[in-house]
């Protein structure tokens, strides 16, 4: 065995990779514990031009009354993509998501993962410009990105199977709580919607308040309609806490004369203050979509060119749409 291949075989033990014997793993641990050795991340870095460190970007951070709808599942979401960078010898950061502010431009970082890219997403536009490594959260949606992988919730098996739930428990016109945010999410959740009202002979019942609104006039705007729905999907928690208080407003009873399902970043069953009844969830695995970002990045930067993922969903039947009798 020449001196380079020592050097790999040492350095793979150390670092639990490459295909060695476990003997030959176990005697260069134990050496380099008794010679008090422990890696050196600059020395690695400079040999493999990698600093160990990977970006993570929220693309509506800027948008306060979004981020803070959305905050349980950026919390969930961030756990995830750490756990899963540290098991893999990486560090994670949070970097601002407007590249006009040269930050994130100075963090050495290997990859970045956008979480919920926009439409003309300017930190998307600047990695494809400067060559970054990138993976996002959520399709992008303008054209030129193909290449890019991206890691989704599976919304068409999600959207589908809990409106149909809504249908099953007795719902007649179903309708939706949208949102205005300009990502694949958004869109997406309601393009699966319309295409389900025109298979099921149903006109859609769609609602969206505008950027700055309180989402419960929304909500009594819906629910005020001359051909009122009495069941609705909110696509966040926001929106489905609006739905609550929009129905006690109106005095209306939920479940038997408002149905209430709402999409949540994981299957917790607690709720707040103003939802009187747990509400039906069409969950996200937003830890494990986290978790599979850091993966599919890392694969790309070590040479691989991994595919798309799609996380499936999960829904969790409560008390909001299980109607007596």
């Amino acid at each position: 065995m020449c001196i380079r291949d020592s050097i790999t075989t040492v350095s793979h033990a150390l670092r639990g990779k490459g295909q060695i014997a476990p003997a030959t793993r176990d005697r260069v641990r134990r050496a380099a514990e008794e010679l008090g050795y422990s890696p050196d991340p600059i020395a690695r870095g400079l040999v493999s031009g990698r600093t160990g460190i990977l970006g993570l970007a929220v693309g509506h951070m800027s948008d306060r009354p979004w981020a803070s709808t959305y905050r349980p599942y950026y919390a969930a979401f961030s756990a995830g993509a750490t756990m899963a960078a540290v098991e893999r010898d990486y560090a994670l950061v949070a970097i601002p998501s407007d590249p006009a502010s040269g930050l994130w431009a100075r963090v050495p970082m290997d990859g970045l993962i956008i979480v919920d890219p926009v439409r003309e997403d300017p930190l998307l536009a600047d990695c494809a410009r400067r060559g970054m490594p990138v993976v996002t959260d959520g399709r992008p949606i303008d054209p030129g990105y193909d290449g890019v992988p991206t890691v989704e919730s599976d919304l068409e098996q999600g959207m589908t199977e809990v409106l149909n739930h809504l249908r099953e428990a007795g719902a007649v016109r179903a309708g939706l709580l949208s949102g205005s945010e300009p990502d694949a999410y958004t869109q997406d959740c309601e393009r699966l919607y319309r295409d389900w009202c025109d298979a099921t002979g149903q006109p859609p019942l769609v609602e969206t308040p505008a950027s700055s609104e309180d989402p419960v006039e929304a909500a009594l705007r819906l629910l005020s309609s001359p051909e009122r729905p009495d069941a609705v999907h909110g696509l966040n928690e926001t929106y489905g806490q609006a739905l609550a208080v929009a129905a006690r407003r109106l005095g209306l009873a939920v479940p038997d004369d408002l149905m209430i399902s709402v999409m949540r970043e994981s299957d917790r069953s607690a709720g707040t203050a103003d939802w009187d009844v747990p509400l039906t969830t069409l969950s996200l695995d937003a830890r494990r979509l986290g978790a599979e970002c850091v993966s599919t990045l890392i694969d790309m930067l070590d040479g691989k060119e991994p595919g798309d993922v799609v996380v499936p969903c999960a829904v969790l039947v409560r008390a909001s749409t299980r109607r007596r009798g």
